[in-house]
């Protein structure tokens, strides 16, 4: 048993072209003409043309009985007034003789002879009645005769004109038909066909997704409508396609869009939950280290005094040497305690309206020397026109700062990109190196005091205090800014400081 789906599944028709159903009605026609030619109008015709023939013998046959009758009246009245006429010639004859004046036997003789005359008169006339009575019987058996040989050959022609108008008909049926069947192939090929195998060729096109297809011109009939509505029904589809297509690309613009815009928004949010994390795990930092650079200045401070007087009272050479390394020390400790102060303070010493290109500038300039020795070739894109107010002495040091970064970044030579540019209300500041750079890992670190990578313990005098970047983080944050950091180990990093126009001293 067939299943529900196949009971309702469309079933495909036997295929029979409209061509074959046109031939087989023409056919069809064409037999039930020739059916109606055959069975009834030829007998039809044949039973009429006999019918007229008959009619026409019978009226001929009328015709010929009625004068064959006035002949023969006419041969008696004739045979009738030729006795009367030769009567009275004997009768005036007689009386001319005078056969009464002779003697009395005359007039009896001449009665004799007038009534001999009269019986001879009156059979005369009796045998010309007879006669003609026989005459016109006698024509009457041969136009009987004559006529039933008229019937004979008019059947027999009737026969041969039945049979010859039903071959005329036979024949002009069969003209008729090869003369439909051609000019009806011709028009349906022509009219019919050729424009419903273009119009099927598009509408196959249209079905497979192509809507830029030619249609067949819509001629004046039902299949040019069919042809208008179908252009019509394909405007419609390419206007609807062209819709969706506009709409898909909208909808994909808009959603590229706003993925873009979730993504830098969620870029922005964790780079600012960094920040946030950063500058308060760098507070308490600060704290703390305020803390330790106030409680290790007054110590180094001591410390620094008495080996400098006990290296004035000092004789012994050996001594001084080691009072020297110790106020040396104590001298670097000291740089140490000030930068952890400076870190602490994060304040901003003096506002100045200034140029950050001059600022960026004047700190290349000094560290230029250090990128020849390491063959660092230094490029510029300064932007013009851009004002901020700030310290242009921190400012400074955060720029030499990220400068010998990059340097040292590049130990085998590299290149170096600095430049200046609007960021919407901030002003941005960009070194790219191409050094090493930092481990995924350190990004999360390299703002913290004394967290540094130069350097290892093979060789302790390249290693940096790891206060550098510390300084600069907390200078930037004390104009309200921000660093941003981009790096790929083994293909170099990208430090953004991003500063207000207008910043205010906490």
């Amino acid at each position: 048993m067939a299943t529900a789906a196949e009971g309702h599944a469309p079933t495909t028709p036997h295929r029979w072209p409209l061509a074959r159903r046109l031939a087989a009605i023409l056919l069809l026609l064409t037999a039930g003409l020739a059916t109606l030619l055959v069975v009834w109008l030829q007998p039809r015709t044949a039973r009429t043309f006999a019918q007229l023939g008959a009619d026409f013998l019978a009226d001929g046959s009328l015709a010929m009985r009625e004068l064959v009758r006035e002949q023969s009246q006419h041969t008696n009245d004739l045979v009738v007034d030729m006795l009367a006429r030769t009567t009275a010639d004997r009768d005036r004859a007689l009386r001319e003789l005078r056969l009464e004046t002779l003697t009395a036997e005359g007039e009896a003789i001449r009665r004799l002879l007038v009534a001999d005359d009269a019986r001879r008169s009156a059979h005369d006339r009796q045998h010309a009645v007879v006669l003609t009575h026989g005459a016109e019987q006698r024509a009457a058996r041969s136009i009987d005769a004559r006529l039933r040989a008229l019937v004979g050959a008019q059947a027999a022609r009737t026969d041969a004109f039945v049979a010859e108008l039903r071959h005329d008909h036979l024949l002009l049926v069969g003209i008729a038909l090869a003369v439909a069947l051609a000019v009806l192939g011709y028009g349906q090929h022509r009219l019919v066909v050729r424009p419903t195998l273009r119009l099927r060729h598009a509408t196959q096109r249209v079905a497979a997704g192509e809507l830029d297809v030619t249609l067949p011109p819509a001629a004046g009939d039902e299949l040019g409508d069919l042809t208008r509505d179908f252009a019509r029904m394909l405007q419609q589809l390419q206007a609807s396609r062209a819709e969706q297509q506009r709409l898909a690309t909208g909808l994909a613009d808009q959603v590229a869009d706003k993925t873009q815009h979730l993504q830098q928004a969620l870029a922005e949010l964790r780079s600012s939950h960094q920040q946030l994390a950063a500058a308060e795990r760098l507070a308490a930092l600060g704290t703390l280290a305020g803390g330790i650079a106030h409680e290790f200045h007054n110590v180094i401070g001591g410390i620094r005094g008495c080996a400098h007087e006990l290296a004035q009272d000092e004789r012994d050479a050996e001594r001084q040497q080691t009072l020297a390394v110790i106020t040396r020390a104590a001298d670097r400790a000291t740089g140490i305690v000030q930068q952890l102060s400076r870190f602490a303070r994060r304040t901003i010493e003096r506002r100045a309206e200034l140029d950050p290109a001059v600022v960026v500038e004047d700190a290349l300039r000094l560290c230029e020397p250090a990128a020849r020795r390491h063959q660092v070739t230094v490029t510029r894109d300064y932007a013009a026109g851009l004002r901020l107010r700030g310290d242009a002495d921190g400012l400074h040091q955060v720029c030499v700062n990220l400068l010998v970064n990059a340097i040292q970044a590049m130990p085998n030579g590299g290149s170096l990109h600095v430049a200046t540019a609007a960021h919407g209300n901030h002003v941005a500041l960009v070194f790219r190196d191409s050094g090493v750079g930092i481990e995924t890992a350190h990004l999360a670190h390299i703002f913290e005091p004394f967290f540094t990578t130069r350097g290892n313990a093979s060789a302790p005098e390249q290693r940096g205090s790891g206060l550098g970047l510390a300084e600069s983080f907390g200078i930037v944050q004390a104009h309200h800014g921000r660093i941003d950091v981009q790096s790929a180990v083994g293909h170099g990093s990208t430090f953004t400081v991003l500063l207000p126009v207008t910043a205010e001293a906490r």
